[in-house]
This record gives structure tokens, C-alpha cells and sequence, in this order.
């Protein structure tokens, strides 16, 4: 551990109370009013003494996403294809921001929601019945009230349905989660779109394929491991192999297009209200971690159940024991990697807030001045009389890691002058 809080988690610690505003107004342009439930919750019962109970909680999200991404995958191709995707979701290193950012819970989460209300609308072994499609809608609700990502849940969950005439019909289940998210962008969720400029405007739609597709990239990068420039070779193979398959009349899965298009759905959003960003923000890990997820369920639906002849069993497995070695190495050490970023930021958070909690402060210091990744001196003195501080850990001491020396300076540098405005967005 000895990670801690780190930019839009203060914003909810001290900006988001559990009023009617709190919950209901947009966080930049998301909806997070079940995130910020939850988390001014963990906050009450935690305070700031502990990050261990915050990422326990993503930690536990995360698996079961693993787990519902199995379930999916299995009802569809062989066991040990199955497994190995699950095996590589656990160990999702593309997708990091997501593991080791307590407030990513709300992209987890809601990923969570949607793969449940996709497994409940499933197929096999039975086509839905009322009462599961209700608890699936349901589950999208709560899922578009969470965060952004429950939007690209309930496109994945309507392609799905869209597709298999078999199932078509539960298409009417959205019509809860549209409407409520409808209800309230319509009230409120539209002020918040234009944080970062109008989306709708002729340059962002002209960048759109281009931004596409680098993402669906990014995406079957991380699933089979190697980036961007595997993952053009393989997204182009895809899209090659679904229309061989067309063209000669074979069937293609319904669920592979399902996720081919939710994908192609994603970042079309993110391109049009991520736009200031750059193309860069196609390859950010908090986005890999969903389309990832779907290019693997893609992949693994192009599979399928083969009858594989018993003399080419052997050349079989060790193809896709190469492929998945690859992804895995590939994930974990991009898992590495992000562990260390995190823990950076912690480095950085901790010395900001040492900084600037010291009395006296500096002359030069504003104290209603925001250290951007942290709150004001100001702020920070009544969060930590509520909540307590973060410099420790209580549940693991030994875990935290002395602030460096020059980490320190900056952080006193800031605090005496200002921050610079950081590299990395918000949700």
C-alpha cells in the first residue's frame, strides 16, 4: 500500500456533501451521486486516517468485474479461453488508474453494474424473464448514477439486445436507466458538458476517426498486450476477419459487434468532451480499462467453441498460451509501473498536505489559495480537524514511505507561490 488520497478525491472530500446539491449537480460532466454516496460514507465511518478500506473497496469491485467478465466469456467460447481472459482482467495493468485511485470506483463500479445487467439479459442457458430484465434495468440505473461509464454500459447492454432477435424485445428494460440520466442532464447534467468547451463543434467531429480509432488501438493493445502499434495490426485484423465472415454469409457473433460498436461508441464520447486533451487521451488508462475489457469479450466470441482437430491441439495451445504470456507480461508490468506512479502522487499529496497544515505559514502564502492537487491551507486545516490527516496510515504505518527530500522543497515552493496547473484531468 502507502498510497493515499489524490486530486478529485479532495474535490469530494471537501466540495460534495450528502445534500441534494452534492449528489445531483455534475462533477465535471459526470453523474457520480452513488460514488460520492458511497465515498462520503467510507469518509464518516475512515475519515482520512486510512487509504487500506478505499482501495479494498475498488479491489473488491475489480474482482468482481473479473469475475462477471468470466461468466460472460464462458457461456460463449471454451473454459480455458475463459479462465485466461479472466486471468488477464484481474491482472489489468492497461487499465491502472482504475486499481490504485479510490475514486475510480465509480468507473469500476459501474462497470460492474452494466456486465451484471449484460449477464442477466444473456441468452443461455434461458432467455431473460421479466423479472430479471427488471433487476437488470434497475442495475442500470443505479450504474448511470454512478458515473459517466454507465452511459457506454447501457449503449454495450442495447447493442447486445439490438442485435439477437431472440432477446430484442428486453430492449424496452433501458428505457428506466435512459430516462432517469435523461431527466437529469436535461435538469442539470448539461452544465457541467461544457467544462472543457463545446463538444459540438466541426474541428472535434472532423478528429472523431482518427480518435476512434487509436482507441479501439489502445483497447485490443491491452488485451493482448504489446500497445497502440499491436493493437493497429489487430484491430485491422478484426474488422478483417468479421468481414470475411460477412461477405461469405458465416455468422458473425452478435456479442463480438455488440462490443466492437460499445467500443466504437466510447470514445466517440470521449473524443467530442475530452477533446482538449489531444489524441493523447484515446490511450489513458481509465479508459483502456472498459474498452480493453471489450476487445477481450470480442476476441474470445470470435473464438468461440472450435472443433479443433487432435493433431493441431498442440500448435492451438501453444498459440494461445503465447498470447496470453504476452497480455500478461505485458499488464503486469504496466501494473508496476502504475503502483509506482501512484505512489509518486503519494509522495507529493502527503508533502503538500505537510506543507500546509505548518503554523505559521509562509508570508508569502495565500491561505484560500488551492494547491490543485490538494485543497488551500485554509481547506486543509478544518478537512483534518474533521477527518483527520493522510500523512500517516493507521491500518499499515509501516507502508508509507518518507517524503524525499525534493519532493518536500516543491511541495513547500507550491504552498509559498502557487501550484502549476497539473498534466493529468479529472474524471
Amino acid at each position: 500500500m502507502g498510497l493515499t488520497f489524490f486530486a478529485d478525491e479532495w474535490a469530494v472530500i471537501s466540495e460534495r456533501s450528502l445534500t441534494f446539491d452534492g449528489l445531483m449537480q455534475p462533477f465535471n460532466e459526470h453523474w457520480l451521486a452513488v460514488a460520492i454516496l458511497v465515498y462520503r460514507a467510507m469518509l464518516g465511518v475512515f475519515g482520512l486516517h486510512s487509504y487500506v478500506p478505499y482501495i479494498a473497496l475498488l479491489a473488491l469491485l475489480h474482482a468482481t468485474v473479473g469475475l462477471l467478465v468470466y461468466a460472460l466469456v464462458r457461456r460463449r467460447t471454451l473454459r480455458p479461453v475463459a479462465m485466461g481472459v479472466a486471468l488477464i482482467v484481474l491482472l489489468f495493468g492497461s487499465g491502472f488508474e482504475n486499481l490504485f485511485w479510490g475514486i475510480q470506483m465509480d468507473f469500476v463500479g459501474a462497470t460492474a453494474l452494466g456486465l451484471g445487467a449484460l449477464l442477466l439479459l444473456d441468452d443461455l442457458p434461458t432467455l431473460p424473464g421479466p423479472r430479471r430484465a427488471a433487476v437488470a434495468a434497475a442495475m442500470l440505473v443505479v450504474a448511470v448514477m454512478t458515473s459517466g461509464y454507465g452511459l457506454f454500459m447501457v449503449g454495450l447492454v442495447g447493442l447486445d439486445l439490438l442485435l439477437d432477435p431472440r432477446r430484442r424485445r428486453w430492449i424496452l428494460a433501458l428505457a428506466a436507466p435512459v430516462g432517469v440520466y435523461g431527466v437529469w442532464y436535461l435538469a442539470l447534467g448539461r452544465t457541467g458538458l461544457g467544462f472543457a468547451g463545446d463538444p459540438m463543434t466541426a474541428s472535434r467531429a472532423s478528429a472523431i476517426p482518427v480518435f476512434v480509432f487509436e482507441g479501439m488501438s489502445s483497447a485490443f493493445g491491452s488485451a493482448v498486450g504489446g500497445g497502440e502499434l499491436v493493437g493497429h495490426v489487430v484491430v485491422v485484423g478484426v474488422l478483417a476477419w468479421c468481414a470475411y465472415l460477412s461477405i461469405w454469409r458465416r455468422s458473425v457473433p452478435s456479442r463480438a459487434v455488440a462490443c466492437l460498436l460499445a467500443i466504437a461508441v466510447q470514445y466517440v464520447i470521449v473524443g467530442l468532451v475530452r477533446d482538449q486533451l489531444g489524441l493523447m487521451a484515446a490511450t489513458y488508462t481509465r479508459y483502456a480499462y472498459l474498452s480493453g475489457m471489450l476487445a477481450l469479450i470480442t476476441l474470445a466470441s470470435l473464438v468461440g467453441r472450435p472443433e479443433i482437430p487432435r493433431r493441431l491441439v498442440p500448435r492451438a495451445l501453444a498459440l494461445g498460451l503465447t498470447v496470453l504470456g504476452l497480455s500478461l507480461v505485458w499488464n503486469v508490468a504496466l501494473l508496476v509501473e502504475g503502483r509506482e506512479l501512484f505512489a509518486k502522487r503519494a509522495d507529493m499529496t502527503r508533502a503538500l498536505v505537510t506543507a500546509g497544515l505548518r503554523r505559521p505559514l509562509p508570508a508569502e502564502t495565500d491561505p484560500a489559495r488551492t494547491l490543485v492537487l490538494v485543497p488551500s491551507p485554509k481547506d486543509l486545516e478544518w478537512i483534518t480537524a474533521q477527518f483527520g490527516s493522510p500523512v500517516t496510515d493507521s491500518l499499515v504505518p509501516g507502508a508509507v514511505r518518507p517524503i524525499p527530500p525534493d519532493i518536500q522543497t516543491e511541495a513547500d515552493r507550491r504552498v509559498r507561490f502557487g501550484a502549476p496547473v497539473p498534466t493529468v484531468d479529472g474524471n
